[in-house]
């Protein structure tokens, strides 16, 4: 085992800690083969470090400012097995690398934290909560005994393995601390993530491996501690954002309720010896604590704006790209996905997982995907029981008999993809994989809805025969879509978006139900995650349940047996708008689009499912057809999922609102249907998921219902929006 050291700097104002730091790292026992300096954007203490530091690398923080950048670019920079950390103000006793990197013989460990003693600039402050010492990066009464399993290892003092930056990634931008900025928690999102994808290993404790942690007196107010719990909450707030709540505040949650009434009830005892100190004391306990939940609670109320992964936009934010945890656009991922066929008994994916990692396994049976579970890596495949689980869970499954319908049989048909083309890249890779579909006769349609393209126009597709752009400056994805019909030739016309890539036979999967059943209007689709990145994918698919209700072929028309109490006003059960078709001559008898609904105008959305329901209320026949596959790119920040979910609230409740409008009737329907749909919202979050432990945060469902709320106004607005044009 070989190990690297990792000390960050960023202020000449440490000079001597850091020598003392590194000197410590030379009279060790068992020295490390190397000890990096990472210089965090400061020119002249660069310089200085590579002239004045002898036998040490001196490396710029390559990625961005902060302690997250710099310890990602220390990771890069290294060659040992186990990377330690010791801050730039602290120095580790002469056997803190024995102590420190001796768990590491079990190999379940994956990191280790060491023990922090904090330098006091003077006498033992009796006033200070022994309880918050974790304010000034030290340990503090409440951690584990020695080699007990900890959530996170102190940032001062850790060791973690090299594999656990090439199966996650580094630490994430944002969270750690940036100059000014004191907000932590790097390390627990790192170990929380690692932990979440390898639930059998586990990060534990070195009491025996001490380093000294330099306090200054500045640290040493009330207002210094006020602040940091404050941040501390902030930091919470965060990693939860990024993990989930569970994961991220479990410890503190330990913390806040044993640890702290033990200190509490000792500082009450310790009244008579020193009243002012212990009162001070169990003031500043009580105003921490408070400080911190605050903190919380506003950074929480606050959608983070980055995307839910290893420091976004950071280049040395994947450690070692290597082969684990790939997904389908080839980035390492949150959450793997991977295909199992269950007939054959093996994976038609191979990602190079690891062991312990956590897998989104797509079971493929008949050449199709007929469900979604969510398992455990073992090595590098399926754990033996779950595969035998999942030949036994989809051995009744029946598949429909495949039928060859001759290329001459099959419509012309017209592929319609609205764009507000924000992403050239995704605009050309969704006609990229639509070009490459296999299906005799068809054309593609891009509609530019942006309301002015800034002298920009779409020209990626010049030259290529079966693509036409075409361009509608009224806004809203119907306005796009209206006009998409209008210019098509097709005999069917689908849909789908920019954010997607579409199966090989996606195309032909639909129009052989056109042929194979003429009372068939409109077909829809599968929509699978493109890819679980971050976070927020994955909570989207445990919220909704992903785009697709189902996974069998399906025939809905009124008077049909369906089993679905909300039929036929059940949000997403007929289909979503980036992988349905029509019958041309269905659009123009139904006239089009309703432009007051959809993404673009006031009403957010609704605007495929009014479609759906005017199908259906003008006893029209809709097709589920699984085997017409799409993949989604879901939105990759908080604060994007989130305003989906509002979105979509609003968008449900304002096409409800133009059904009652152009029908009455449908109000009685809806009310008779209420019991059911209170039941949908209300259902437990590990009802809606395929999930084991569903972590979307729970104010996704008060979001959606505010945005149920709102929905009858946003549709007002947007009918007198497009009124008025």
């Amino acid at each position: 085992m070989t190990i690297t050291v990792v000390i960050c700097a960023f202020t000449l104002k440490r000079w001597t800690d850091l020598v003392s730091a590194v000197q410590s790292c030379a009279n060790q026992s068992v020295k490390p083969e190397e000890v990096i300096i990472v210089v965090d954007h400061n020119d002249e203490l660069l310089i200085k470090a590579t002239r004045e530091i002898p036998d040490v690398k001196v490396v710029p923080n390559a990625a961005a400012q902060g302690l997250s950048g710099a310890r990602n670019t220390g990771i890069a920079a290294s060659s040992g097995d186990v990377v330690v950390f010791l801050d730039d103000d602290a120095y580790g006793e002469f056997d803190w690398l024995v102590h420190l990197t001796g768990p590491f013989a079990d190999p379940k460990v994956a990191g280790v934290g060491g023990w922090i003693v904090p330098i006091w600039p003077g006498e033992a402050p009796t006033w200070f909560p022994e309880t918050f010492l974790w304010v000034l990066g030290c340990s503090y009464q409440g951690l584990p005994e020695d080699n007990g399993t900890i959530r996170n290892p102190i940032g001062a003092n850790m060791a973690i393995r090299r594999r656990v930056f090439d199966s996650v990634g580094g630490f994430t931008a944002g969270v750690g601390r940036t100059g000014r900025n004191q907000l932590g928690g790097e390390e627990a999102d790192l170990c929380i993530r690692y932990s979440s994808r390898f639930p059998d290993d586990r990060f534990v404790l070195s009491r025996t491996s001490v380093v000294h942690h330099r306090v200054t007196a500045s640290r040493l107010t009330w207002w210094y501690f006020l602040r940091r719990c404050w941040a501390e909450g902030l930091s919470k707030a965060a990693v939860s954002s990024l993990v989930g709540s569970d994961s991220a505040l479990a410890a503190e949650r330990r913390h806040l309720v044993r640890t702290l009434p033990l200190e509490a009830l000792g500082t009450i005892r310790a009244m008579k010896s020193n009243p002012k100190a212990a009162s001070v004391r169990l003031g500043l306990m009580f105003m921490g604590s408070a400080s911190a939940v605050a903190g919380m609670f506003w950074g929480r109320a606050r959608p983070r704006q980055s995307p839910m992964r290893t420091a976004a936009g950071d280049p040395h934010a994947d450690i070692n790209e290597g082969e684990s945890g790939t997904h389908r656009s080839g980035a390492r991922s949150f959450v793997t996905i991977v295909q199992f066929d269950v007939e054959n008994g093996t994976e038609l994916t191979a990602p190079g997982v690891m062991a312990g990692e956590r897998l989104w396994v797509e079971v493929v049976k008949g050449g199709r995907v007929v469900g979604v579970v969510d398992q455990t890596a073992e090595a590098d495949d399926l754990l033996p029981t779950s595969v035998v689980k999942l030949i036994d869970q989809y051995d009744d499954f029946e598949c429909p008999v495949s039928v060859v319908i001759p290329d001459q049989s099959l419509p012309r048909a017209t592929v319609v993809v609205p764009t507000m083309n924000r992403r050239t890249d995704e605009l050309t890779r969704a006609v990229q994989t639509l070009l490459d579909q296999d299906y005799p006769d068809f054309e593609i349609v891009v509609v530019d809805n942006r309301p002015d393209d800034h002298g920009r126009p779409i020209t990626e597709f010049v030259g290529i025969p079966q693509v036409r752009v075409v361009t509608e400056r009224r806004p809203g994805i119907s306005e796009a879509r209206n006009r998409g019909v209008a210019d098509s030739s097709g005999d069917i016309v689908a849909f789908t978006d920019d954010d997607v890539v579409v199966d090989p036979k996606w195309l032909r999967a639909m129009g052989e139900r056109y042929v194979l059943d003429e009372t068939v209007e409109a077909v829809s689709g599968l929509v699978l995650p493109l890819e679980l990145a971050t976070a927020p994918q994955l909570w989207f698919e445990e919220f909704y349940g992903g785009f697709s209700r189902s996974f069998r072929p399906q025939v809905m028309k009124l008077g049909a047996p369906i089993d679905d109490g909300l039929f036929p006003y059940a949000p997403g059960s007929f289909g979503v708008g980036c992988n349905m078709s029509f019958r041309r001559s269905t659009l123009q008898r139904l006239g089009g689009f309703n432009p007051v609904l959809g993404t673009g105008t006031p009403a957010k959305g609704g605007e495929d499912l009014a479609m759906f329901s005017s199908l259906i209320f003008a006893n029209g026949t809709i097709a589920f057809e699984p085997s017409a596959v799409v993949h989604h790119e879901h939105r990759r920040t908080e604060s994007d999922f989130l305003a989906q979910v509002f979105d979509y609230g609003t968008g449900l409740t304002a096409m409800y609102t133009s059904l009652i409008l152009h029908d009455p009737r449908h109000l009685i329907g809806m009310i008779r249907r209420v019991p059911a749909g209170l039941r949908l919202l209300t259902r437990p979050r590990a009802q809606r998921s395929p999930s084991r432990a569903p972590s979307y945060p729970r104010r996704a469902i008060v979001l959606q219902a505010l945005g149920m709320v709102y929905g009858p106004l946003a549709y007002a607005r947007s009918a007198a929006r497009s009124s008025s044009r």
